[in-house]
């Protein structure tokens, strides 16, 4: 068989699999008459995974630890490129997600039994195994940064998995903030390739010196956000969720994919020890690689400490993972490749095993106590190294989560209005403070990094030819275009303002995302001579339309009972209705998975040729609008209503549920 017939079609197998579970999960319970009916999807997912591991096993034995490159010009009906860099870590990465998910998988079956929120949970399931393999599979900036979207997504969704607390509803919104936040700056990076002309994330070793120095700080600060390297330890805050997606999001594989990022894109040449001969300026390129490893050294020497105070089994193992993540990256950035890429996959096959048996835990210890004459002592190394009162003095600090973390969490509770359970005046003014510093900073921060970034004179090609680039000067940056973004961010504001209305929501939600999309257009038609005429109609009408819009909010928000509480699924009305108002949201801002997003993608591909820093000053936004569906989704529709009282009790439906689950396992 021919690799390059045999690639396209395992790439075909592994993305629409996964889509076609989606449709089947959710058809199969809005249209079942019996919700509870569990044997369809034991068999999809029983079937599957023998179909994936066949499939494995074909690439196995066919491709093997070749490198082979495939580029599908047309993936689907989309019309954008899948390229596909199969090599070793591919391979090893693609048959290491997929046992993985496969055993959560078959666990899930047994230990969800009966459970209100099955179904839900093979959904997200099946969203995680597509964005996983999209990210596995892929090196184009489109179809990667898709499955990076919907990794996060569905992490998020699955912390919020028992949406009758307000807890998990809470601690989701916290990492989706972070999350947000850290895509920005990988989406910075994709801007910077499709500036210089290329949609091949593998291609950063061609960058010329003054942009791969901020391709490395990029991709670096992404990585970081993903896998809760310090100081975004959001890790112990997603343990919300059910124990199987605990195994597979943050025990394995979610967490555990940014190191495959780097381990697949990240160039031999960018190490320490490649640096090492040559005299460090203070721009130098390896100065931002020390100081990753600096901060991954003080993020597992704090990390460690706080897993061995918390009384919490799985918090204990959530920072007793970032420890190794962090010595992963240090690996990785010292260019021991190969001992990173085995401790990585070793690493997370003993994470998903000890996620898994945290319920049975104190069972275990049990038997230990009782077995063994006395406990193993553990930290005996801590004692022999450093004195008592440093020990007594870190335990405390570690108690308090080294203060530095519980601020951070403090700040995003402020901003999203999460420390208390009612939107008000005193809310809405502290986000829309914040909104405007961030933004204001935020600006000042594009205008650094295009002056040293995108302003370059040339990009070289692996061909060896210089192809002039596009340079990006003082013209670019103007007021209209200014007035457009500062249009945005009001519509933001009055989005969020508008966050009990349903009606008021989506028209503000509306008007934010088109200015974005209206100021793209707009960069792309200046070189037209009435350019000046669209500019000038464009800011008329979003000026007037927000001038009306903030009006309205402001009199209805003093006049209305705005007060009214968050978290208590006040505008619930069934399961179907409330996904497809959730799903209207995410199609206004582009969510990979939704129609829409083709022609942000297009809108996005494009402007990033003329003005990239632009776009990503438009990304900000949209982010900014992403968080407000969610926490419209989460303080509305989900919550602790009376209706709701049967779900808390679900367990109680059947006594035998465990005797089933024992005779089949």
């Amino acid at each position: 068989m021919e690799e390059t017939s045999l690639v396209p079609y395992l790439i075909y197998y592994f993305i629409l699999s996964p889509i076609a579970k989606i449709f089947f999960v959710n058809i199969h319970y809005f249209t079942s008459q019996q919700k509870r009916n569990e044997y369809l999807i034991r068999k999809l997912v029983k079937w599957g995974n023998v179909t994936d591991y066949i499939h494995v096993a074909v690439a196995l034995y066919f491709l093997g630890f070749r490198e082979v490159t495939v580029r599908i010009e047309s993936f689907g009906f989309l019309g954008w490129p899948f390229i596909v860099h199969w090599n070793t870590i591919t391979f090893v990465f693609l048959s290491f997600a997929t046992i993985i998910i496969g055993v959560i998988g078959h666990f899930s079956l047994f230990y969800l039994h009966r459970d209100a929120y099955y179904h839900k949970f093979f959904s997200l399931y099946f969203i995680f195994h597509l964005a996983i393999k999209l990210i596995v599979l892929s090196s184009d900036t489109v179809f990667f940064f898709m499955g990076w979207e919907l990794l996060g997504f569905s992490s998020v969704l699955l912390i919020a998995f028992y949406e009758h607390r307000t807890n998990p509803l809470k601690n989701a919104m916290r990492v989706l903030f972070i999350y947000e936040a850290g895509d920005i700056f990988l989406f910075a990076l994709i801007a910077l390739l499709t500036f210089l002309h290329t949609d091949d994330m593998a291609r950063l070793a061609v960058l010329q010196e003054r942009s791969y120095a901020w391709a490395m700080v990029l991709l670096i600060i992404a990585c970081f956000f993903k896998s809760g390297i310090f100081p975004w330890t959001w890790l112990p805050r997603a343990m919300e969720g059910p124990t199987p997606s605990s195994a597979a999001f943050y025990g394995s594989l979610s967490t555990h994919i940014p190191i495959f990022l780097l381990l697949r894109f990240w160039p031999s040449e960018w190490s320490l020890p490649a640096y090492w001969p040559e005299v460090w300026t203070i721009s130098h390129p390896a100065n931002a690689i020390a100081a990753a490893v600096g901060i991954c050294a003080f993020s597992a020497f704090i990390t460690t400490h706080m897993s061995r105070q918390h009384a919490d089994a799985k918090n204990t193992i959530a920072y007793a993972t970032m420890t190794q993540l962090a010595i992963i990256y240090i690996e990785i950035f010292f260019g021991l490749r190969t001992l990173a890429l085995v401790h990585v996959v070793s690493h997370g096959i003993y994470r998903t095993f000890e996620f898994l048996r945290t319920p049975s835990l104190l069972h275990f210890y049990h038997t230990m106590e009782t077995r063994l004459p006395q406990m193993t002592n553990t930290g005996k190394h801590f004692i022999r190294l450093l004195p008592e009162w440093l020990r007594t003095w870190l335990y405390a600090l570690s108690f308090k989560e080294f203060g530095f973390f519980l601020r951070t969490f403090d700040f995003i509770d402020g901003f999203l209005g999460l420390k208390f359970l009612r939107f008000d005046g005193k809310t809405a003014r502290r986000f829309a403070g914040i909104i405007a510093v961030t933004w204001v900073a935020f600006s000042i921060v594009m205008f650094i990094l295009d002056r040293n970034l995108f302003n370059l004179e040339s990009a070289a090609y692996a061909s060896g030819d210089a192809v002039t680039a596009f340079i990006i000067n003082w013209k670019y940056v103007n007021a209209k275009d200014e007035i457009l973004f500062a249009l945005a961010v009001g519509f933001n504001v009055l989005t969020f303002c508008n966050i009990r209305k349903v009606g008021m929501f989506f028209v503000t939600l509306t008007c934010s995302a088109t200015t974005v999309g209206i100021e793209h257009t707009l960069l792309l038609l200046r070189h037209l001579d009435a350019s000046n005429l669209l500019y000038g109609i464009a800011m008329t009408a979003l000026a007037v339309a927000f001038a009306g819009l903030a009006f309205y909010s402001v009199y209805r928000f003093t006049t209305g009972s705005e007060g009214s509480a968050s978290y208590t699924a006040r505008l619930s009305r069934s399961p179907l209705a409330n996904l497809l108002l959730f799903i209207a949201g995410l199609s206004i801002v582009g969510v990979p998975g939704l129609g829409i997003v083709l022609a942000w993608e297009y809108l996005l591909h494009y402007t990033s040729l003329v003005a990239p820093f632009m776009v990503i000053k438009g990304f900000f936004i949209v982010k900014l609008d992403t968080l407000l569906v969610f926490l419209f989704y989460f303080s509305n529709f989900l919550g602790f209503p009376e209706h709701k009282v049967q779900v808390l009790h679900h367990y109680k439906l059947d006594t035998l549920h465990l005797r089933w689950a024992q005779k089949h396992t």
